[in-house]
């Protein structure tokens, strides 16, 4: 730990001798015989106390010590009078001009040195307190935040389950009557490879849909049941109800499986992350018409990198994952799609999601403990 810094001020070279000889031992001496020279050093270093003469040419002690509390502001600075003068007015001058202390002439040792570490030690502590206070501060703005974010959940939570309801009936019609073609194709003997193909995409999406809502009541269910699911297993569930986009597009995908990976985690949940990553992706690639463009899923471990060849996230890479941050247009989404990522996978499923441009692309990478 450094030694405390004491600026000593005083236009008689004996009374500085002195001081210094007292002190040298335990502090960093700096050394100023004018007022003006002194309040320059104050701008420069870092000073923990000054011993101020009172009566010196051109500007006095007084007038340092008022300028220097009136001026300095990046921390405050503890200023003790040293002086031969014992006057009543000039003690009483000097505290009211925010001095800390005042020694008479002539010095003693002990009662020198007593005084400055004193002082150094009240206003350690007083930097520590005022520390603390900010640290109390922060955490009570952090527990009304956690408050307000608490209420938003519950709200969130409200008006889910009222669109699951809603939601249900709709989509059991829909499968349904996804159904009843079915059925009435297999009456009237009719098979058409392409018709059949289009019911199962149908019918996919809408199981999907029932899930999500299922997975999003259960959301804030602290109660809500892991299991062990293969990742391999999983990217294949997302990418087949997205199948239709990439043929739309055609855009090419790859899975990479560097290893046969396990994760304890809400599938439903991951399916929703992936979806919201690899549509991202899909979108970049359409908004920068990349020629062949492809999108790579590699599994690692109990690591998925999700990666494409769109050119990469142009600018605020670190505000990615904030609510209501998006980089498209503001017609085509809310941005809310990667901050519900980051929070499904960080708080309800125990991972880490992050982002990073590579030499093609963006780089999302999430992982699993």
């Amino acid at each position: 730990m450094p030694k405390p810094t004491i600026l000593i001020v005083d236009d008689n070279q004996s009374n500085i001798k002195i001081l210094v000889e007292f002190l040298c031992t335990e502090f960093e001496i700096i050394v100023s015989m004018s007022g003006e020279e002194a309040l320059s050093i104050v701008q420069k270093e870092r000073i923990d106390l000054i011993l101020l003469d009172i009566f010196m040419p051109k500007m006095d002690g007084f007038e340092v010590c008022k300028r220097i509390n009136e001026n300095h502001e990046k921390y405050y600075i503890p200023i003790i009078f040293v002086t031969a003068s014992n006057s009543d007015d000039d003690i009483e001058k000097g505290f009211t001009l925010g001095a800390v202390d005042y020694i008479t002439k002539p010095f003693r040792k002990i009662e020198i040195i007593s005084r400055v570490k004193t002082h150094i030690l009240l206003q350690d502590y007083k930097n520590n307190l005022e520390d603390r206070v900010k640290e109390e501060i922060e955490k009570n703005k952090l527990k009304e935040k956690i408050m307000f974010h608490q209420s938003k959940l519950i709200s969130t939570g409200e008006m889910i389950n009222s669109i699951a309801h809603q939601w249900r009936q709709p989509l059991n019609s829909i499968n349904s009557a996804v159904m009843g073609v079915d059925t009435l194709l297999m009456q009237k003997n009719i098979f058409c490879k392409e018709i059949n193909q289009k019911l199962e995409e149908i019918e996919i999406q809408t199981q999907y849909m029932s899930k999500t809502i299922e997975d999003f009541s259960n959301y804030l269910n602290p109660n809500k049941n892991k299991a062990n699911h293969k990742l391999k297993k999983i990217i294949k569930k997302s990418l087949t109800i997205l199948r239709t986009k990439f043929s739309k597009n055609k855009i090419a995908y790859e899975i990479i499986e560097k290893s046969d990976a396990e994760i304890f985690c809400i599938e439903g949940e991951i399916i929703q992350v992936l979806i919201v990553l690899i549509n991202n992706a899909i979108d970049a690639l359409k908004e920068n018409k990349i020629s062949n463009p492809k999108i790579e899923l590699i599994i690692d471990e109990k690591k998925l990198i999700i990666s494409d060849n769109a050119g990469g996230i142009k600018s605020n890479i670190d505000k990615i994952f904030l609510p209501y941050f998006s980089t498209k247009k503001a017609q085509e989404g809310l941005g809310i799609g990667l901050y519900l990522a980051k929070t499904i996978i960080e708080d309800s499923n125990n991972g880490k999601i992050t982002v990073k441009n590579n030499d093609l692309g963006a780089e999302f990478t999430i992982k699993f403990n």
